[in-house]
């Protein structure tokens, strides 16, 4: 941004009229804010997801958006904590010559709503005396309240400054963060990646803090350990020689940082890893598994919950699934499980997802076997995976980070969306028999405070645990809902059965169907619930719904 494009060139007047410090709990929402002036809000703690006319931010500490009049905000808290900003409403007025003053109701930055503003602890006083003052009377004190409003205004008009400049230094401390995860082993200081970047060692540091949220070299400490981990894991080679490995040259300096980090020395960290651990599984059987098992066959449902935390099975059923496609590596184990096949590839684990007590008892003769309930919540079974593969820091995350896209992607849908509506999933299945889906799958992923609704006979499928259940042709209606899904099989006696349906005057007579508001999809790719298809769904769902 160049000095003449300044807000002071436009002429321009701006009058604090009120500030306001807002803190809530969780389950709240912000719906449908729209001031008759400029408006700044300053995010304190917490996050939420910022809808403002209808383009989705992410809302967390130092995140300030300035919104000119007449801008619609909606927010939805998305920390299980609380969330805390300020408010602060300001006139524009604008002063030309030979005219009268006037409020200035256009943008004052130029278009941009979102600024990161750092260090914060300038833009925090300011606001904190703003707003301690806020019911001061005094005519000096309100001049001051004035001027004080001008500098945090001018915080973001330095912040725009010198954004160009930011982004090209914030773009070569991110190639030295590529270069530090793959010469993580190298002997690295600050000032040999700063000098890298072209920049001064402290503006480096700050830049690296705001983009990892660690220090330089507590960034590479904890990438170090991380594959030291990795390496007590695998192999066998002696301490000295994983220090060295990961870039430590010093074995005792090692031992005491890897402590620190972990909170066990690196010894006793490798004999946990390779110890058993035992668990209940869903049925109930008490199993011995290994702390950290590598080799692992997948049986069964929601095979993608895996794939979403990083974890890719040596074996699982995928021959009729679209999975196939992503899982080259995989080796097919059949359906129903093939255990000759199994015995070949040697697992450390086996996960069925199925209560078949006679198959369990044969399957668990192979390996360490535990039932999974793949028709649990999402967040239920990932946490459950996270636990048995030591992935739970992993689950947390991908749990959070899903919670926050699915709320931006319905706060998005909010305009295309009447408030309380009806959603129904059906498909063709064994021939020419009719279901409707209760528990899984699609409805899954349509079924949310902020999307859709069960009509009633499937609220009651869902509460009885049912993933389906038939019903006959006559019952279609008081099965659909205010929009209706028709999974299209693969099968072909399935697929005509949906064909000729779709023909009759019944489905015609739906009024999900006379407005518009029946989808076709593809019972391959969205017929699971699992992770990996509810994050795709989220890219395709909102443009199945606008075709």
């Amino acid at each position: 941004m160049t000095s003449n494009q300044s807000l002071f060139k436009q002429s321009l007047f701006f009058q604090l009229i009120d500030i306001s410090y807002i803190k809530w709990d969780s389950n709240w929402n912000f719906n449908n804010f729209n001031s008759n002036f400029h408006t700044l809000f300053i995010f304190i703690d917490g996050s939420a997801t910022v809808s403002i006319e209808s383009e989705p931010f992410f809302a967390t500490q130092g995140k300030c958006f300035v919104l000119k009049p007449e801008t619609l905000l909606e927010m939805v808290n998305v920390d299980k904590n609380f969330l805390s900003f300020y408010k602060l409403t300001y006139k524009v007025i604008q002063s030309n010559e030979n005219q009268e003053p006037s409020l200035y109701s256009e943008d004052v930055f130029h278009n941009q709503i979102e600024f990161s503003i750092y260090p914060l602890t300038r833009l925090y006083r300011l606001t904190e005396e703003l707003y301690k003052n806020r019911d001061n009377k005094n005519s000096l004190e309100h001049l001051n309240k004035q001027i004080q409003f001008y500098e945090l205004l001018k915080i973001l008009i330095e912040y725009q400054v010198d954004n160009d400049d930011t982004k090209d230094n914030t773009t070569a401390v991110q190639q030295t963060i590529k270069f530090i995860n793959e010469q993580y082993c190298q002997d690295l200081t600050v000032k040999q990646l700063a000098d890298r970047a072209k920049i001064p060692s402290w503006q480096y540091s700050r830049i690296f803090k705001t983009l990892t949220g660690q220090k330089p070299l507590d960034y590479l400490t904890t990438l170090r350990i991380k594959n030291a981990k990795h390496l007590l894991h695998e192999s066998d080679e002696p301490l000295r020689k994983i220090a060295q490995r990961v870039g430590f040259n010093d074995e005792y300096y090692f031992n005491r940082r890897f402590r620190q980090v972990v909170g066990v020395p690196p010894k006793q960290y490798a004999h946990f890893m390779r110890q058993k651990v035992l668990i209940r599984d869903w049925t109930g059987h008490n199993v011995e598994i290994p702390s950290s098992p590598k080799r692992i066959i997948y049986h069964g449902e929601s095979l993608g919950d895996l794939l979403a935390l990083g974890i890719c099975p040596i074996g699982s059923n995928i021959e009729n699934t679209f999975y196939k496609n992503y899982v080259r590596s995989v080796h097919d184990i059949g359906f129903p499980f093939n255990t000759g096949k199994c015995l070949k590839l040697d697992p450390d684990l086996i996960i069925f997802t199925n209560d078949d007590e006679v198959q369990y008892k044969e399957i668990s003769k192979i390996a360490p076997t535990v039932t999974h309930n793949s028709w649990a919540s999402l967040e239920n079974r990932m946490k459950t995976l996270g636990k048995w593969l030591n992935k739970q820091e992993e689950a947390e995350d991908w749990i959070s980070r899903y919670n926050m896209r699915e709320n931006i992607m319905w706060q998005q849908l909010q305009s295309t969306l009447r408030y309380g509506e009806t959603a129904s999933v059906f498909t063709f299945d064994h021939g020419k028999r009719l279901f409707v889906m209760g528990l899984k799958g699609l409805p899954s992923s349509l079924y949310h405070s902020y999307g859709f609704q069960p009509v009633d006979p499937v609220k009651k499928i869902i509460d009885d645990g049912l993933g389906y259940m038939e019903i006959s042709l006559d019952l279609l209606s008081d099965y659909a809902g205010d929009r209706v899904f028709i999974l299209f099989p693969e099968a072909i006696e399935s697929r005509l059965a949906t064909e000729e349906l779709i023909e009759t005057s019944l489905w015609k007579s739906l009024p999900a169907v006379r407005n518009g508001h029946a989808y076709l999809v593809n019972n391959a790719k969205w017929s699971s619930g699992d992770a990996f298809t509810r994050e795709r769904l989220l890219e395709e769902l909102p443009k199945i719904l606008l075709e």
